[in-house]
């Protein structure tokens, strides 16, 4: 995933203000925006290659970024290369655009890459993924939250651990 300086587009070692940081925001918004027609939703001038930014990705740089504790907590794990992954929190809460809840059986399962999958209303055929590994890391709590591959929706997947 690109840094938080990439999505907006501002420059760490410059320095910038409160209301550079807001333009940048309302720039990356307009940028990304998944209704807006010709709109690439990828970082650095729409390569095809690099990494595709959302709404709440956007949203999450801003918000880190804008506040002093989570920008220094947020630089010290880029100074470490820790992994910050989404959906990330930030003070303790999480947040999930267009959070969709259905069963497993509403997934199609594909016996070639023994996965689940559904498409999205983005129109990726195939924008949720699941597979059994992962299925099985959650078999606990019952449900699994996935992201779209290609959007910023979401789905819980609610399922049941049969004993075989």
């Amino acid at each position: 995933m690109a840094s938080f300086y990439d999505i907006l587009g501002v420059d760490s070692s410059v320095g910038f203000t409160s209301e550079d940081l807001k333009r940048a925001y309302k720039r990356a918004l307009l940028q990304h925006h998944p209704d807006k027609a010709g709109s690439t939703r990828n970082v650095a001038g729409g390569d095809q290659g690099k990494t595709t930014v959302s709404v709440d990705d956007i949203a999450l740089a801003y918000k880190t970024l804008s506040d002093t504790r989570s920008r220094q907590k947020y630089d010290l794990g880029l100074q470490n290369r820790v992994q910050i992954s989404r959906p990330a929190e930030v003070d303790g809460t999480t947040h999930r655009t267009g959070l969709d809840t259905v069963d497993l059986d509403a997934l199609v399962f594909d016996d070639g890459s023994e996965s689940w999958s559904r498409s999205c209303r983005c129109g990726d055929g195939k924008g949720f993924i699941v597979t059994e590994p992962e299925l099985a890391a959650h078999a606990d709590e019952g449900e699994i939250i996935i992201g779209c591959r290609g959007c910023s929706l979401w789905l819980r997947i609610l399922f049941g651990v049969e004993d075989r």
